[in-house]
């Protein structure tokens, strides 16, 4: 029922299709958008441009008709540092951070990307280094793709897996029509997930000035399930000139009305009584997100442009959450608010491999929670970032180089206090191509980051008895340094990919428990430092060529964490395992691949159990069909594990039973109308971080 709800409201935000006429020259447009693309090296048997800031690659004819979409192309040329979950079409940084996805140069959402007919996508541009453009992102991945000036095209795709007692589903839409200067678009993206099995293990030790308490949770099953929807309305204007005018309104839905975090019954078994007694909670959280983008390129003379980008959304959300052991406990409501505005304005020049951008940019949230426990509790918090950036990038032979500086602003507002700080922020690229098939890079960049909004919150909400979270109003920015190293090769037959990554962060904001007023405290405190060490890589070989790729993908992350009275070090190694296959209409893959929930920050490690999939599928032009297995012969879990010294706890969430998923997969794609080629735009640069402070462990 709420799935059909929810394709209704996507419906109600789609308007009928308008459009406009007359043509446009699709080299001019082509050249127009990608005024980053440096004439370096091209591997003839992969056809990828390395260059400093990242790799240019050029999908070959075959592994563009096997792609069933964006999304599964990204899968087959499985890039270094991020991972494709085909579950979730979710992509995942190693090391952590955000990616950004973009069509021809304007922030996408996966749902988008997903409805792309691979026969348009040109080449794709991978920034895993990426300059002040799109500040903040680890890796921004670029479709550069055709368009038609006639006609149009209508996509669907829906993913369904099926295994006792859980289900889920992820159905996109896609329609777009094309006439002249002027694209409709229209998308909606639903993903859904319930499990009826979900279980939490849970054994904590509490340590009082006068008393040592002991808890054991034997999990019983319970429910949790998700359910989104992501719709939008995109109109794009191109002019013959290179002027180009994009505008989307979208809305987000999101309902949750039992969190996987935050969701669990058990019998729990401790010190303090001779019986057992039963423990439960349960959490559940709605937002609604309405949003409006611009974008503007406005091309002037010789290879110079002018760039524009505004975005505002307004996220109004509810979280409840409920704890209570032997029907004796509390709960708490929140109701929260947030307007978001984001501008950026930016002039690019270039004469021959020298590429010259400056800009300016702001990025103003504000935030209104109310806190509903024993009292009501209001918090209002302003937050805006004001920049000024300028980046330089030139290629000397054989060497290249990019750097960028920016000067920022930043404020922070609550309750009467206020923090404020200016930072000059630097980045370096440094390339180098020895012969033609080897690639070596380093990167180096400074960056101080603030409190988030729910961490500097002057509120305490309850965990559970004896148990609270409470935010900080005196944290501090920090400072943050990252290097790394890569090293590529690349041939006919094989690809190698090294990266040595090192993260140093001068007093993090980083959780810490507490003893306060008879009760545990959860809170957050600039702590001495934290360091990431990664080694990490891939080896791919192709066999049979355009047929058969086989990738492995090993990594080992050493963590270092230093807290006011703690000192913590951990290892995580993992390993990844890809293999594609294609012949005729025929398809079939398989991964082993690990989750991102597998890192350890502050006193908290999290891990989780590598996952799996197999797929078997048929593919004609306008449809396809896969069918597979994910979770093969595994019994999933998660594993989180705190090492403070006051309330250390070992927290395992699994299925129970074998975990296996049935899938089924199919797209169709329907064409009418379609002539000539040019240049297409999506947008989307929305702020979903609500700003919450949750009571949930």
């Amino acid at each position: 029922m709420l799935k059909n709800l929810f394709m209704w409201a996507f419906l109600c935000t789609t308007a009928p299709f308008v459009c406009s006429q007359e043509t446009s020259t699709p080299d001019s447009i082509e050249y127009s958008i990608s005024t980053h693309l440096l004439d370096e090296v091209v591997v003839q048997a992969s056809p990828v441009i390395n260059k400093t800031d990242g790799k240019i690659i050029r999908p070959n004819k075959e592994m563009l008709r096997t792609s069933s979409d964006g999304i599964d192309l990204l899968r087959k040329l499985q890039l270094s540092r991020i991972t494709v979950n085909p579950q979730t079409n979710s992509i995942d940084v190693v090391g952590g951070g955000d990616v950004i996805l973009c069509i021809n140069g304007v922030e996408s959402t996966s749902a988008q990307v997903m409805a792309i007919p691979p026969r348009d996508i040109l080449r794709i541009e991978y920034h895993d280094s990426p300059g002040i453009r799109y500040s903040g992102a680890a890796v921004v991945i670029d479709y550069i793709i055709s368009r038609q000036e006639s006609g149009g095209n209508i996509f669907l795709n829906s993913f369904d897996a099926f295994g006792k007692g859980r289900w889920c589903s992820i159905d996109n839409f896609a329609a777009q029509y094309n006439q002249g200067r002027s694209v409709w678009t229209a998308n909606a993206a639903y993903f859904g997930k319930r499990s009826d099995n979900w279980l939490r293990d849970y054994e904590e030790i509490w340590k009082y000035p006068d008393a040592i308490i002991t808890r054991h949770e034997y999990g019983l099953p319970v429910t949790v399930s998700n359910h989104s929807l992501e719709s939008s309305v995109n109109y794009n204007y191109m002019h013959p000139s290179g002027n180009i005018l994009n505008v989307r309104l979208g809305i987000n839905l999101e309902d949750v009305p039992n969190k996987e975090e935050g969701d669990r019954r058990a019998i729990l078994e401790t010190s303090e009584f001779e019986q057992p007694i039963e423990v439960w909670e349960h959490t559940e959280e709605i937002s609604v997100q309405p949003n409006l983008g611009l974008y503007y390129q406005h091309k002037l003379s010789g290879e110079n442009s002018l760039i524009f980008d505004a975005h505002t959304s307004y996220i109004h959300s509810k979280m409840h959450h409920e704890y209570f052991e032997n029907e004796i406990g509390e709960s708490s409501h929140v109701k929260g608010e947030k307007y978001s505005f984001k501008f950026l304005g930016m002039y690019e020049s270039r004469v021959g491999s020298r590429i010259w951008s400056m800009g300016v940019s702001t990025n103003v949230s504000h935030l209104s929670n109310t806190y509903k426990n024993y009292d009501v509790i209001n918090v209002g918090i302003n937050q805006s970032e004001t920049a000024l950036m300028s980046e330089y990038s030139n290629r000397f032979g054989n060497w290249g180089i990019t750097g960028n500086l920016k000067a920022v602003y930043r404020h922070l507002r609550q309750q009467g206090k206020s923090l404020n700080r200016l930072f000059i922020i630097p980045e370096v690229n440094l390339s180098y191509r020895p012969i033609d098939k080897w690639f070596i890079r380093y990167s180096a960049s400074v960056d101080y980051k603030m409190p988030l909004a729910a961490e500097i919150s002057d509120v305490e909400q309850p965990i559970q008895l004896g148990m609270v979270r409470r935010g900080n109003p005196d944290l501090k920015p920090f400072r943050v340094i990252d290097q790394s190293f890569d090293a590529s090769f690349e041939s006919d037959w094989v690809g190698v990919n090294a990266r040595v990554e090192y993260r140093n962060e001068h007093k993090p904001v980083m959780e810490s428990v507490i003893f306060d007023n008879g009760q545990l405290v959860k809170t957050y405190f600039n702590q001495h430092s934290f360091q990431r060490l990664i080694f990490g890589g891939a080896v791919s070989l192709r066999p049979w060529k355009n047929h058969l790729s086989i990738t492995a993908s090993p990594m080992l992350t050493r963590y270092i964490s230093h807290g006011i009275d703690y000192s913590h070090c951990h290892n995580i190694f993992r390993v990844g395992l890809s293999v594609d296959f294609s012949y005729g209409n025929w398809l079939a893959y398989g991964n082993i691949m690990s989750g991102p929930a597998n890192y350890m920050y502050g006193e908290e490690i999290i891990e989780e159990k590598d996952m799996n999939q197999i797929m078997v599928g048929y593919k004609r032009d306008k449809w396809s069909i896969h069918a597979g297995v994910f979770d093969a012969f595994i019994n999933y879990w998660m594993e989180s594990r705190n090492l403070s010294a006051l309330a250390p706890y070992t927290s395992k969430a699994h299925s129970g039973r074998n975990s296996s998923y049935f899938a089924i997969k199919f797209n169709l794609m329907l064409d009418f109308g379609r002539k000539g080629r040019q240049v297409n735009i999506y947008q989307n640069d929305i702020d979903s971080y609500s700003g919450i402070l949750t009571g949930t462990k």
